[in-house]
């Protein structure tokens, strides 16, 4: 079960450091006021890096307007709390190419906005406020290590530059294990090979 003190001492390890933090929100030492100032940034970057299924949420997105340009139908507020947004939700577990809904990310008036042809367009995608419990132990490792190696400079001064290559390479290490587990965890099957539009026509 992961804690945000729990990442921020993982993180602490990775740079060889022995000092723990107890409460991220008042301890008052260098260390913990630089991983704090970076926290957001490794959370989100490694959320959308992994891109995992059991950290993502789907929800109905809240409409912007209807008919945003020629080629749109509708425009949707990109949810304030996303990381990284993977589709629209169709009728399909996992989409091929005829169920896949086009969407496209833009700046609508100044707002992130999602545009699409879907009416009721419910969103999949991973948040960055989500409960750190439900990250595996492989992903939380790939938090505190990016976490690492984003303090690294500001916390072990000269030695950052060999520290930092051997964290991103522990980071990369935590990813493809996360990233792993996540596939089996959440595994479906797909046909030996693609079978092009013309055959899936003539087969349907």
């Amino acid at each position: 079960m992961y804690t945000k003190a729990k990442i921020f001492n993982l993180a602490l390890g990775a740079l060889l450091s022995n000092k723990q933090v107890s409460n991220t929100e008042t301890d008052t030492t260098t260390e913990n006021q630089v991983l704090n100032v970076h926290y957001d940034s490794a959370l989100r970057s490694t959320l959308q890096d992994l891109d995992l299924d059991s950290t993502c949420i789907q929800k109905n997105l809240e409409l912007i307007s209807t008919d945003p340009n020629d080629l749109w139908l509708f425009a949707y507020k990109y949810p304030s709390n996303c990381s990284f947004f993977r589709r629209i939700q169709s009728v399909a577990l996992k989409d091929n190419r005829t169920t896949h809904i086009p969407r496209r990310i833009v700046n609508h008036n100044n707002i992130k906005a999602i545009y699409t042809n879907e009416s009721d367009a419910i969103g999949e995608f991973i948040p960055h406020d989500l409960s750190l419990n439900v990250l595996s132990a492989s992903a939380g490792l790939a938090v505190a290590y990016k976490l690492a190696s984003l303090c690294s400079a500001l916390i072990t001064g000269k030695a950052a530059v060999a520290l930092r290559k051997q964290i991103m390479e522990s980071y990369v290490l935590a990813k493809i294990e996360a990233q792993e587990q996540d596939r089996l965890e959440n595994m479906s099957f797909d046909e030996d090979e693609v079978v092009s539009e013309l055959v899936e026509a003539r087969t349907s």
